[in-house]
């Protein structure tokens, strides 16, 4: 469902998505606003994410989980399952 909503851009900004409109690359200004916003949407989340991860690296829980885990699979690579990293 689509809501209507008011926003300012910039003389320029305007004229340079009308021109990326009339060229194809969306069929509206709104939907190459939408289509804009979604990327950086999704940029932030990968962010957030990036983020977290290199968070859980100083996480003495996670650490702990981590190094149980391999030390799990290091007892099946010696019961002859392949090294993953060879």
């Amino acid at each position: 469902m689509s809501v209507k909503v008011t926003y300012q851009l910039s003389r320029e900004t305007v004229e340079r998505v009308r021109k990326q409109v009339a060229a194809g690359h969306a069929s509206s200004l709104s939907e190459f606003v939408e289509l804009a916003l979604s990327e950086r949407l999704e940029r932030l989340r990968r962010e957030d994410i990036r983020e977290q991860i290199a968070a859980a690296g100083h996480d003495p829980l996670y650490i702990a989980d981590v190094r149980d885990i391999t030390s799990a699979y290091e007892t099946s690579i010696e019961d002859g399952l392949e090294d993953p990293g060879s």
